[in-house]
């Protein structure tokens, strides 16, 4: 079983809605630790089958190639006993290979000291990168071949990378070739993705059983390119007894919750949702949400919008029913929400006191699912023990500058620690976090996180987080489970974005553009 991601998509996965845990680099090693001593499987066979599936992926990349040569530049560790199987698979095929190893042979142990002694003894070309001589040499020896293995550092790594490893890399990027990575580019926190000083940017990474949390998260997924996840052969109860609490949003998952529809059906089996969004100048805002809640299949849509928006509405928006803010007011809020299924509020509402008495009374009174974006947010952030009177699942759809706002946290704080505050907020406040940016991260209130790998720079643009709104909204209506929801709603999010990339580029791209692939994407997804 392999599984490829590229351009944020789950390209190749094994049939079935299983999640796909994520792994931190301690609990990789529990999980070999596991493979090896309660399942007896020896360790050497998880490193023989992890470097058996680099190869099959090498092989891919070779057949376009005049030049066959191959570099594999390996350290002393584990990741470079990988590389030790790589290199004598390939030599078992006649291709020439070169093996670079960056440390003291001395250093090698257990498993890749097998490997290691086995390339010695069939006279496998080895060369040793100590100091600056060897590195120009190095530099030489690399414009011969045309792919080389990054092998180096794995996910061990746990300080800032220097010397003479820092060297090598340095070579590595800027030789122009096509550079593929062992399991996580060398340099990069598999915790974290965070850049240790410098690391290998690799065209592809090859990663073993399951991701780890560096393979996902910027900046270690622009340094990993193209991610394969390949099977080693660890026993399937072993990788379910990890239980990780982070997880990655797959279309099996995507696939398995997006609802069927069935031929003795009406429009009043696929929810009510409503909508309360727009401004003087916003109207917008309400029209995106409006316009994809009812893309992504709600039966009956009402959207709650100053009067003065009505018009503006009324010719955008003509399979949705619009209402006057100022009489839901008069006549009494509740009256209007009390048949939904959804209620959606804060795209482009502004923070007047008006919006501000109609926030705290949905929040205080509302008996169906919520989604509070935008200006709702910002509202909130001004009372945020409101949200303590929920009475219902609520989800909240922050980007880093309302989720600063509500934490007070600073914009830096919320990027650089995206999981933690998602996962701390949730647990707090109970409720759904879908935390905007590159790598949307979803938590619930039970600690459990969810990545979603789809999406593009081209979606950073105004409307483009209405959008999301309304297609959470859309869900929720036909009855989809809060969570599950969101999940599904950021993935076909992203996924419509990257393929109104590919269309327009990603300087074009509108919020309205995502809308327009929505229907594509969901028909596509629904085929499989």
């Amino acid at each position: 079983m392999s599984y490829t991601v590229d351009f944020g998509k789950i390209i190749h996965i094994a049939k079935g809605g299983d999640i796909m845990q994520i792994l931190k680099n301690e609990e990789m090693r529990k999980l070999d630790e596991l493979a090896i001593h309660t399942y007896k499987i020896p360790g050497i066979i998880l490193m023989e089958n992890a470097g058996i599936s680099v190869v099959e992926e090498i092989e891919k990349c070779l057949i376009a190639k005049e030049n066959k040569k191959i570099a594999i530049i390996c350290g002393v560790g584990n990741n470079g006993g990988d590389g030790f199987v790589i290199a004598r698979h390939f030599l078992n095929k006649g291709i020439e290979v070169t093996t670079y190893i960056v440390g003291d042979f001395s250093n090698i142990k257990g498993d890749a000291k097998i490997n290691f002694d086995i390339l010695e003894k069939i006279k496998a070309p080895i060369v040793k990168l100590m100091d600056s001589k060897d590195i120009e040499e190095f530099e030489k020896d690399l414009s011969q071949h045309s792919i080389l293995i990054d092998a180096l550092l794995g996910t061990g790594l746990q300080r800032t990378v220097e010397g003479i490893m820092k060297e090598v890399i340095i070579k590595m990027n800027l030789s122009g070739k096509e550079i593929i990575a062992v399991d996580i580019p060398s340099g990069v926190n598999g915790n974290d993705g965070k850049v240790q000083g410098i690391a290998v940017k690799a065209t592809k990474t090859v990663t073993f059983q399951l991701p780890k949390i560096g393979n996902i998260l910027f900046p270690g997924s622009y340094y990993g390119g193209e991610l394969s996840i390949k099977n080693i052969g660890i026993p399937k109860k072993a990788v379910d007894s990890m239980q990780s609490k982070v997880h990655l949003i797959t279309e099996n998952m995507v696939q398995s919750i997006l609802p069927k529809r069935y031929a003795d059906t009406h429009k009043g089996s696929y929810g009510r949702a409503f909508i309360i969004a727009g401004s003087i100048g916003m109207s917008g805002a309400a029209i995106l949400a409006s316009k994809t809640a009812l893309k992504c299949g709600t039966g009956l849509l009402r959207t709650a919008v100053p009067n003065s928006l009505i018009p503006i509405l009324e010719n955008q928006l003509i399979e949705g029913i619009t209402l006057p803010l100022e009489e839901m007011l008069e006549k009494g809020i509740l009256d209007y929400i009390k048949e939904e299924n959804v209620i959606a509020i804060g795209p482009g509402c502004g923070r007047s006191q008006q919006f501000e008495e109609i926030l705290h009374t949905v929040v205080r009174n509302a008996t169906v699912p919520l989604v509070i974006d935008a200006d709702g947010l910002n509202m909130l952030a001004n009372n945020i023990s409101l949200l303590k009177d929920l009475k219902v699942p609520c989800i909240i759809t922050p980007h880093p500058g309302e989720m600063s706002r509500l934490t007070g946290l600073s914009i830096q704080e919320v990027n650089d620690h995206r999981l933690d505050i998602a996962r701390n907020f949730s647990e707090k406040w109970g409720v759904i976090t879908l935390l905007k940016g590159a790598r949307t991260v979803i938590a619930n209130p039970q600690g459990e996180v969810f990545i979603n790998r789809t999406g593009n720079p081209g979606m950073a643009t105004a409307g483009s987080g209405d959008v999301l709104t309304g297609m959470i909204t859309g869900l929720l209506s036909q009855g989809v489970e809060p969570l599950k929801a969101t999940m599904a709603a950021a993935y076909l999010h992203g996924t419509a974005g990257d393929r109104a990339a590919i269309r327009l580029g990603e300087y074009s791209m509108m919020a309205g553009d995502i809308i327009y692939e929505i229907p594509t994407v969901i028909q596509e997804i629904m085929k499989k």
